[in-house]
């Protein structure tokens, strides 16, 4: 496809959008799934703001717990636009579940973006349940979770602009290397006490 013709059909999906059709219909029409149309049209956004020079980043989060609870660890990275981490943080967390461990590096990255400036976020997670329970999707019934999802839609609120979805894990190793290294850092430490 000539950059011509990607000029005329993302033209023609943004007119049809701004015009109230739904996105299932203009992906239809189009020849595409929806899922390829929304990340073509999150990939022009992606454009566009660095284009006008908007503060935006990726937020790539990941939690871990050897055992369910078990010793537990949790690992944050920013990325620009084109992947190249900015700055990355893991910490131990002690005993906790996997998903404490998730919710703990949200707020772990969202402290991140915030000591950094950034006020627009795209935040990825392979922890399906964390994406569904931010977006509204699952309702939150764990009392440990309710408590964690109330802190972390805190910290949320500082933010102009955020998404959150899930990735699968392959393309998430870089924060679930963070928040491995830190069960692996406080049970090498552990150790030698």
């Amino acid at each position: 496809m000539t950059k011509d013709q990607i000029h005329s059909k993302l033209s023609t999906v943004l007119r049809r959008v701004a015009a109230g059709h739904r996105m299932e219909d203009v992906s239809e029409s189009m020849g595409c799934t929806k899922e390829t149309l929304k990340e073509a049209l999150l990939a022009l956004a992606d454009k566009i703001d660095a284009d006008f020079g908007e503060s935006r980043a990726v937020l790539a989060i990941d939690g871990a717990a050897r055992g369910n609870p078990g010793p537990a660890g949790a690992g944050a990275a920013l990325l620009d636009n084109q992947g190249n981490t900015m700055a990355e943080v893991g910490r131990f967390l002690g005993k906790a579940t996997n998903n404490e461990a998730e919710y703990q590096a949200l707020m772990l990255g969202l402290n991140l973006a915030l000591e950094r400036g950034f006020s627009r976020l795209s935040i990825n997670t392979d922890s399906e349940l964390l994406a569904n329970q931010l977006n509204g999707s699952y309702r939150v019934k764990e009392p440990r979770l309710k408590k964690l999802f109330s802190e972390a839609h805190q910290l949320l609120g500082r933010f102009e602009k955020w998404e959150i979805r899930a990735v699968p894990r392959e393309q998430n190793r870089l924060a679930d290397r963070l928040a491995n290294l830190a069960i692996d850092k406080e049970a090498g430490e552990g150790g030698k006490k």
